[in-house]
């Protein structure tokens, strides 16, 4: 007899639901291949335990063959390792002429008093990567312009204020909008002609909080208008304009949207100098830092004995690198960040690879339960694939505890604990519902990936290299599982999900994503369930920019990390082609953003 889950495996290709026929969707959804219609019996979901209710022995168990998802090596191997950045300029050189160009920016940001002068000012320092040199003196000139006054503002001026202070969590009004349109409904059509405004317009959509239509209609109006004109328009304008018709700039990943700003920047006429120069040098300066962190990482992982030589899971070092930690933190503050991010994810995905394809049921109880022992001495237990596995995780995040000053070393118990708590109720319980046969429904998916570890491993990991922001107490708040986390780890699920459906469902026959039993449940087309999750993600990006509004619960720098993570997974796997599945466009990326230095 077929088990529920084989069924439903056959059967994720559902019958037309008319579930989306009245929704408009404020951005563009994924264009998906039509499938083909297959209804599932109501019978093949059988009742088992709530997913947060101890875990016991499945009534099935599953065969002992091994599954594979057939993924390819790492399309850099050992690349890293003999790499070395091109120095254009000697380093003592650029680092004085950096010192002397952020005197010349500093002194500019603080005597400018025009307030759209400002704007362009702290926008383009801000595109350009190098806002982080000016922390204060930008936080100064936007409490400035948040009690100015623009007279006779027109689109592009109005939507820039917006974006500018909202990013930075000032609750300005998004009623200044109305203005703009015929007779307070829609939009006025005369503004069909300015793309400057229609693309500070649309941007500043993508900063809407719940309630606010004025914003999701300001984008239905300003990308309809703008891809009827993009093809007319002239460079920079023309690639800034496509770039957000793809991932607008309040989503995209900030080191990203600085490599592209500033080749772009190059080409405009009224461009600063000054900027300009600081932003290459700047830029190039922070990519020789980089690249030697993801060298120092590939020696790292070349080293770490049989765990790198596990054929069924995926290496993808250098992705990740590039996506979750260069796209959290690229700052040089942020180095000891960067290399234990790394280093978490990397092996997160080898166990990742484990539970979900390869280990059989009695395996992974085994590691689940070395791994609640956390002891290398629990090992002994384990098959010797997985004892190479389990001692370099433990001993790599134990090793952590090294890199952390003496005082704040209390951040690992709390990290330990977060890991142990993905491993018992989110891993191993996947594990029994796959042994078992059993298909679990939308909300008991959701449950083990999203509402109840809520990925705390994973947002200590993000926290527990940075410096003195993050406190115990910040640590005992992320526990409680608050609302914001919450909705960060459902965003970047469900951003996962849309483009992974086909490799982790049909390819590695893995459990159901949370997107196919919403598939399953509701009797919908990929297409369809795919275009209700970009809904569901969009309100989730509501709730996080409502969430850094001031004043926020914990100290922005802490809210600012959940966004930029988020920023990252949209930026990688929505602009690049289906993230890290080894995509030329990826690779193109991670070539600009590590090896090849800005021509000066």
């Amino acid at each position: 007899m077929d088990s529920s889950f084989n069924i439903a495996k056959q059967c994720l290709q559902r019958v037309p639901f008319q579930l989306l026929a009245h929704r408009r969707l404020p951005y563009a959804p994924l264009k998906i291949a039509p499938t083909k219609p297959c209804m599932v019996p109501h019978n093949t979901r059988h009742c088992v335990r709530n997913a947060l209710s101890p875990i016991s022995e499945p009534d099935l168990l599953e065969s002992a063959q091994r599954r594979s998802a057939g993924y390819e090596p790492s399309a850099w191997g050992g690349y890293f390792i003999s790499h070395s950045t091109t120095c254009l300029k000697p380093q003592e050189f650029v680092e004085g002429r950096i010192k002397e160009l952020k005197e010349e920016v500093a002194t500019t940001l603080r005597s400018t008093t025009d307030v759209v002068e400002m704007m362009n000012l702290v926008d383009t320092i801000e595109r350009l990567g190098i806002n982080y040199h000016f922390k204060r003196e930008i936080e100064d000139a936007l409490t400035y312009l948040l009690d100015a006054k623009l007279d006779d503002a027109d689109l592009h001026q109005v939507a820039l204020r917006f974006r500018l202070l909202r990013q930075h969590g000032f609750n300005v009004s998004s009623d200044e909008f109305y203005k703009f349109t015929h007779e307070g409904d829609n939009l006025d059509e005369k503004l069909c002609k300015d793309a400057r405004g229609l693309l500070s317009l649309y941007n500043a959509g993508f900063l809407a909080i719940p309630g606010e239509s004025i914003l999701d209609e300001a984008i239905l109006f300003a990308r309809r208008q703008l891809k009827l004109m993009v093809h007319e328009l002239k460079s920079p304008l023309k690639e800034q304009v496509l770039r957000a018709l793809k991932t607008p700039l309040p989503r995209m990943m900030r080191r990203v949207e600085t490599r592209f700003f500033i080749e772009e920047y190059e080409e405009d006429e009224k461009r600063n100098d000054i900027l300009l120069e600081l932003a290459k040098l700047d830029y190039n300066f922070v990519q020789s830092l980089h690249s030697k962190e993801i060298k120092d990482l590939s020696l790292w992982w070349k080293e770490l004995d049989g765990v790198n030589d596990l054929k069924y899971a995926r290496d993808r070092l250098v992705e990740i690198y590039t996506a979750f930690s260069l796209g959290t933190y690229y700052e040089p503050e942020f180095s000891r960040a960067r290399m234990m991010l790394t280093k978490f994810y990397t092996l997160w995905v080898l166990m990742d690879d484990t539970f979900d394809i390869y280990g059989t049921y009695e395996e992974c109880k085994l590691l689940n339960e070395a791994i609640q022992r956390w002891d290398e001495k629990a090992a002994d237990s384990l098959p010797l694939y997985l004892r190479q596995l389990y001692l370099g995780y433990i001993r790599t995040i134990n090793g952590f505890g090294d890199d952390l000053e003496p005082c704040e070393q209390y951040r690992m118990s709390y990290f330990i604990e977060a890991i142990k708590l993905r491993f018992s109720n989110s891993w191993m319980q996947e594990v029994v519902w796959r042994a078992e046969g059993y298909l679990p429904t939308f909300k008991e998916r959701k449950k083990t990936t999203v509402d109840y570890v809520a990925s705390a491993d994973a947002v200590c990991a993000i926290l527990i290299g940075i410096g003195e922001v993050v406190t115990e107490e910040i640590l005992r708040w992320l526990t409680d599982l608050p609302e914001i986390v919450i909705d960060h780890t459902a965003l970047a699920r469900y951003t996962d999900d849309i483009v992974s459906y086909e490799r982790e469902v049909t390819k590695s026959k893995q459990l159901p994503t949370t997107i196919a039993c919403y598939m399953i449940e509701n009797n919908l087309t990929k297409e369809q369930a795919s275009e209700e999750f970009l809904f569901m993600r969009h309100e989730l990006w509501k709730r996080l920019n409502q969430a850094c509004l001031r004043p926020t619960v914990v100290p922005m720098p802490i809210i600012e990390l959940f966004i930029d993570y988020n920023r990252a997974i949209e930026t990688i796997y929505l602009h690049f082609d289906n993230g890290f599945n080894e995509s030329i466009p990826l690779k193109e990326l991670i070539a600009k953003l590590l090896v090849e230095p800005i021509p000066l």
